[in-house]
Formats: structure tokens, sequence, C-alpha cells
């Protein structure tokens, strides 16, 4: 059983998520046991002249077989800043993995909804291919490609709903790279377009750079979120600026 890991310190700078992407897939390289559960808190609480309430967590629980690699994740996030409830989001997918040498075959299916962009649900399922372009000692580079569909529900206004189908093709990369013995860089990039109007694509990258001290590792992490043509009145981009630390028991 791989060791829980927990994070226990999080100060984040953050534009409330206005687009959809999350990251999951980076997380398979660092699955080497066979069975695995990992966790992770985060939370801000401000009083006074700022009232701020911020939680999250962040569970998933890994089932390894020979080639076959079953994954469950589930994270909640809950924002709530003078009375007003901002985030009350859930996310959670159901993955499985068929490896060939250190490449794969991926399914999903995922569910989800954002209450900063009035979105009741997004639903989506699909599946692809991996592969993996580099490697050497503890870096990497890997390629993704598939095509996924995708219903989302959003709230337009107070009294009508709008409700969208599409197929997308996903484009992905995933690398780690180590720069010295304790200190390493993860890079994530996806890029999702409609199959039948090009111009509406969602683009998502992330950077995280960790530095190692024994069993407690300090990161700082950037992602950045952009949709060319969001279906109801919403920005198309956010960000987010994230420091940490984690520990394992």
């Amino acid at each position: 059983m791989k060791n829980i890991i927990l994070i226990i310190f999080s100060f984040a700078f953050i534009n409330l998520n206005s687009q959809t992407i999350i990251n999951t897939e980076n997380m398979m390289s660092e699955i080497k046991d066979d069975l695995s559960y990992n966790i992770s808190f985060q939370g801000d609480f401000n009083f006074g002249n700022i009232d701020l309430l911020q939680f999250s967590t962040a569970h998933q629980f890994s089932k390894k077989n020979g080639n076959n690699l079953f994954r469950l994740l589930a994270n909640y996030e809950y924002i709530k800043e003078s009375n007003k409830i901002l985030a009350s989001d859930l996310t959670g997918q159901l993955r499985y993995n068929y490896s060939i040498n250190e490449n794969s075959f991926f399914v999903f299916a995922q569910l989800q909804n954002i209450k900063s962009i009035r979105m009741k649900h997004r639903y989506i399922s699909g599946g692809g291919f991996r592969y993996q372009v580099f490697s050497k000692e503890d870096s990497y580079f890997d390629l993704s490609g598939g095509m996924f569909f995708e219903d989302e529900l959003y709230d337009e206004t107070e009294t009508q709903q709008l409700r969208i189908y599409n197929w997308r093709y996903s484009f992905s990369a995933f690398s780690k790279y180590v720069l010295t013995k304790d200190l390493f860089v993860n890079l994530s990039i996806y890029y999702q377009i409609n199959t039948t109007y090009t111009k509406d694509y969602r683009l998502f990258v992330q950077p995280r750079i960790y530095y190692s001290l024994k069993k407690i590792d300090l990161f700082l992490d950037s992602t950045y979120r952009f949709h060319s043509t969001p279906y109801i009145d919403v920005l198309t981009t956010d960000a987010s600026l994230t420091l940490g630390v984690e520990f394992s028991l």
C-alpha cells in the first residue's frame, strides 16, 4: 500500500474556475504500487475585514494488476466569502489504462459541476492512447491523443438553462524534468477542440516546480485555463498561483 500523501498548507492567488479542464492523467506516472490511496487537503480561513472560508479535498484510489490500472478520483472544493457561496464544486472520474510497455490505451468517465460559471453539470466520456516519447531515469516526456463526448448544462439566466452536446478531440503532453537531486519540474498541457466547430477550443497549462526535503516537498504551482468561445457570459481565461507543502506518513 502506498503511503498517504497529505497537502498540509497552501496559499493561492486565484480567479475562480471559469473553465472546465482538470488535470488527472499526469498522476498515472507516479503510481508504482499494486494498491494505493492518496488524499490531500487545502484550507484558507480569514475573519474580520475579509470573511473567507475556502476548503478543498482530493482523493485517488488506484488498483494495478499486471498491465491493467484502475483509478477512481474525487475532488470537492468549497469557497464562501462574506456569507456568499462562490464554489461548491464536485469532480469525479473513473479511469482505466491498459499498458503496453511504457505506453497505454485508456478510457474514462467523468462528472463535475462548477458554481462560478453556473454549470449545473458536465458529463464526459471517451478514450485515447498515451505514448512515451522520452524517458531517462526519473525524467520523461509523454504525448496523448483521443476523443470524448461532453454533455454540459448551464444556468444561462435565472429562469433559463442551456444544454450543450459536443464531441471533442483531445491532445495532451506530460513531462517531468529532474534539475537536481532535490529539484524537479512537472508540466501538463491539454488542448481540446470541438470536432464540428474548430474555433471552439479549450487550453490548459500547468507547470509545477518541486523542492524535496526528505519526506517534505515544497511546491509552486501555476495554472492557466482558456476557453475560446464560452457558452454563457463568463470570462475566457482564468489563472491561479499556489504555494504548498506535501509530506508523507
